[in-house]
């Protein structure tokens, strides 16, 4: 009888930071069943720690499970209400500092909440699986109190058949053994050895974290859900979602619903009854990943009354009768092209009874990633004769054995028309499932998206840096830190490493050129640990150098490591980099920096000449002077009359024309320059902020402006011409911070004098002529909302583009930051502020509705000339979504 320890679940412990959807927690590999307890065997003993002797108010020793530490510190203010203790003892209120140790709970009462927990999950009428506590760790291997010193005889060794649990008092087990802050985790539990033969679980522990218990939880009632969730993993149970979100993740800037969002009958949850409505603490399931142990919510999680909970024990342990009693779902998830997807959470509500009769699964959770792309589910314990709704749902938070994924659509019911279609499949067409027991009702689901038109593909556990203007390739990093090439051709993913298996570039920061044949990188050629400027040849797979003017001593570190220069964009050849320099703080014409002082050093505006390695520093216009305060260095941008206008902080270039005629840079966070054939112009005087786009000649340049809309600067004539974009209080509204919109409160015309009669718009990249120019507004107060401008179309939104056009995918994705655009349009590459993910939009072809009828163009041009001929945007049954 072979015997292993399985993984220590560390990654799966209860976070107190609110606190894996239903299923097992481990598969046995040579089955592809989940590891269980054989409960042939009779009810599996459960063995509880002692505790730390400790003083009660007689001056007895006693066993404790949670201690009030002496000398603890309760504020400046002290205690906010008067503490009682386990042996009648009481803090007052305004106590501020502990003068002995205080037994807050004791050994009975927390073996008094071990028994009531197991006995939560033993009395489960539909599963077979027993626990009971049989008595104390000290009795089995003879250590009285399990602590940081002697821990290592419990985890790590065999100790015999059960489930053993520990009381760690004071969080010292967290800390010294497991590198665990005690203010992070309410508790740890998992299966530790089972038998490799037959995938039965021998031995299991948990650890309860005496430090957390609540001031107010005087008998260990809100704790208790804690005991119950651990105890649950501990019997091979994953996390599950089923209505927790709700409860602990609702706010008015994120809430939740218990369908389908926008469906009729579906509850909107915000946290605040004003919004929405309340869930109530009893319709929280244990297995939620997160527990509130300071109030209601505790208590109630310590009890096992949803179904969800009761189905995902039953699963595991069924009686005989289970599956005879009850009705299940048996189906598979699908993408629209008709390949599974897993990791999708599977949510089953009885109409009449949603809250509490609710069962939840994971798609794919049987193989857990194993044999590659599974959508298969399985929820069983319908109750025979009810009406139920299956829909699909992220998992909101928490640890997973199967890794949750996004949705690579809307979320929607399913229905007896099921299909891809999105004409045909609404998202909340729903037919309700009613079994019989005993009876299997085989369903399939698909995510709803057309495969012709604009395509929408979110890029799995991959961030893109940079989009070669051909749009075949990309660069970018991995969620674990590794570079890689991405080519939308074979959608594949080719890792970049070294010979020695190291990351082949040193910064995140790359910058391809139009053809993806060449980029510029920041590389380490000294192994010194610092990056320098370089050149690399992707189709020969070489590095080389560029002159770095600092001879590599003027370094910085940064989110991209330790560097000399800084590396922003390539020309369409490839043979024009800029970027900045980093140069001493002596501007004696030695740029090198003296030892220790790089962090003294200034960065000046560089362009490099790829075929020479070259640099030449752009200093027309620029010089620079000792800041009036404090230490370091201003950058002076001189007037034409050669005489000192306004002052930087610093100053950089950052971008580069296709030609490299043209480089435009920022000062100051979000003033705007640029240089022309070398020539330096502020464009500050003509509002520029933010960033700015050029045509691949360099001729025009297009930038946002505060309040006077987006401005194209004819680089030859110096003219501007406004393009427009959203107005205040008609296509946008005029929001402060936390969202306020003042045009609820003042008249348009006011706001149009205040604030200027266009929303500001940060413009993120465009096509080679300029026609098509991809933007963003807003804030993370306020949330960012992408755009397009389209010559021939105006302005419009993210959302209308692709609602329009019927990308079902975006709607619950939706790309507020739309970074990379190809010459021509027809590819881009987006991204959503404040996630790693990255979205290709394949949109070489798009469509338009004539007279009723949907023709498919190509994108831009002749969909654009199709609508000047009186042809709508967008596919006809999507115009008015």
């Amino acid at each position: 009888m072979k015997f292993s320890k399985l993984a220590a679940g560390i990654a799966i412990a209860t976070m107190s930071a609110g606190a894996l959807a239903g299923g097992p927690l481990y598969i046995h590999d040579k089955t592809m069943t989940p590891y269980k307890w054989d409960t042939s065997k009779g009810s599996i003993p459960v063995w509880v720690d002692g505790g730390p002797l400790v003083a009660d108010k007689d001056g007895n020793m006693v066993q404790a499970f949670t201690v009030i530490e002496e000398g603890t510190y309760f504020g400046w203010r002290g205690l906010t209400q008067d503490v009682h203790t386990a042996d009648g003892q009481v803090l007052p209120k305004g106590m501020k500092y502990a003068d002995k140790d205080y037994i807050f709970l004791n050994i009975d009462q927390a073996n008094a909440v071990t028994a009531d927990a197991v006995k939560q999950w033993s009395d489960v009428e539909t599963s077979t699986l027993a626990m009971d506590v049989r008595g104390s760790i000290e009795s089995q291997i003879g250590i009285q109190d399990v602590n940081a010193e002697n821990v290592d005889q419990i985890y790590g060794t065999e100790n015999g058949y059960g489930f053993w649990v520990n009381y760690d008092t004071d969080g010292s087990i967290l800390e010294e053994y497991f590198g665990i802050p005690r203010s992070m985790v309410l508790g740890i539990a998992f299966p530790e050895w089972a038998d490799e033969e037959t995938g039965e679980i021998t031995e299991a522990t948990a650890l309860m974290n005496g430090w957390f218990v609540d001031a107010n939880d005087n008998d260990g009632k809100m704790v208790q859900g804690v005991f119950t969730h651990e105890f649950g993993h501990a019997i091979n149970m994953s996390h599950s979602q089923a209505n927790g979100h709700m409860a602990y993740m609702a706010s008015p800037w994120n809430y939740m619903y218990d369908g389908v969002p926008g469906c009729e009958g579906v509850n909107v949850y915000a946290g605040s009854s004003y919004l929405g409505e309340l869930l109530p603490a009893n319709a929280i399931e244990t297995m939620f990943p997160f527990i509130d142990v300071r109030s209601d919510a505790g208590l109630q999680q310590g009890t096992v009354e949803i179904t969800d909970d009761k189905v995902n024990i039953s699963d595991l342990y069924p009686t005989a009768e289970y599956k005879s009693q009850y009705g299940s779902i048996s189906g598979k998830l699908f993408t629209k092209e008709g390949v599974e997807y897993s990791g999708v959470n599977m949510v089953a509500r009885n109409v009449n009874n949603p809250l509490y009769d609710v069962i939840t699964q994971q798609s794919g959770n049987m193989t857990q990633g194993r044999v590659g792309p599974d959508g298969s589910f399985t929820i069983n314990g319908l109750t025979p004769g009810e009406e139920y709704v299956l829909y699909m749902d992220t998992i909101k938070a928490g640890g997973y054995p199967t890794t949750p994924m996004a949705l690579v659509s809307e979320a929607e019911y399913w229905n007896e028309g099921e299909s891809a279609s999105p004409a045909q499949d609404g998202a909340c067409a729903v037919s309700t499932i009613q079994v019989a027991g005993g009876e299997t009702k085989e369903i399939e689901m698909h995510f709803n998206g057309y495969t012709d038109g604009i395509q929408y593909t979110p890029l799995v556990a991959a961030f893109v840096m940079d989009h070669s203007k051909n749009g075949k390739k990309a660069l970018g990093t991995t969620q674990g830190g590794l570079p890689f090439m991405y080519d939308s051709a074979t959608n594949t993913f080719d890792v970049l490493l070294d010979d020695e298996g190291q990351p082949l570039l040193k910064n995140l920061n790359p910058a391809m050129n139009k053809t993806a044949t060449k980029a510029a990188v920041l590389a380490d050629f000294n192994g010194n640990g610092v990056g320098g400027p370089a050149v690399w040849n992707i189709r020969a797979n070489q590095v080389t150098p560029l002159q770095d003017p600092n001879g590599n001593t003027c370094t910085i570190g940064s989110g991209e490591g330790v560097h000399s220069a800084s590396i922003w964009d390539i020309d369409d050849a490839g043979q024009t980099v800029v970027g900045t320099t980093r140069v001493s703080n002596r501007f004696d014409g030695n740029f090198a920096c003296d030892e220790g002082q790089g962090h003294l050093s200034f960065p000046v505006p560089t362009v490099w000449d790829t075929t020479t390695g070259q640099a030449n520093l752009l200093l027309d216009k620029l010089m620079f002077k000792p800041k009036r305060w404090g230490s370091g260095w201003d950058a002076v941008i001189m007037n034409e009359d050669g005489t000192e206008g306004r002052t930087a902080a610093w100053i950089r270039a950052d971008r580069v024309s296709g030609n490299g005629k043209t480089i435009t840079g920022m000062t100051n966070g979000s003033d705007l320059v640029a240089w022309v054939d070398g020539e330096l112009h502020d464009l500050k005087a003509k509002g520029a902020r933010d960033s700015a786009v050029m045509s691949t000649d360099g001729v025009n340049v297009a930038f946002g402006t505060r309040g006077d809309g987006i401005q194209v600067w004819n680089t030859e004539t110096d003219e501007l011409t406004s393009i427009g974009g959203f107005e205040h209080c008609t296509d946008a509204p005029a929001l402060g911070r936390f969202g306020i919109n003042y045009c609820d409160y003042y008249p348009k015309e006011f706001i149009w004098e205040q604030l200027g009669r266009y929303a500001s718009n940060m413009v993120l990249d465009a096509t080679e002529d300029l026609s098509v120019i991809t933007a963003r507004t807003g804030s993370f107060f306020t949330g960012f909302q992408g755009s397009f401008y389209i010559e021939g179309l105006g302005w419009m939104t993210n959302e209308e583009f692709f609602t329009k056009q019927g990308v079902i995918e975006a709607k619950g994705l939706l790309a507020d930051n739309i970074f990379g655009v190809s010459a021509n349009g027809s590819e881009m590459m987006a991204g959503i502020a404040g996630l790693e993910v990255s979205i290709e939009v394949d949109a070489n072809k798009a469509f338009v509705c004539d007279n009723g009828v949907d023709m498919q163009l190509s994108f831009p041009k002749q969909v654009v000339a199709a609508v000047k001929k009186g042809a709508e945007f967008g596919r006809c049954a999507h115009l008015n979504n």
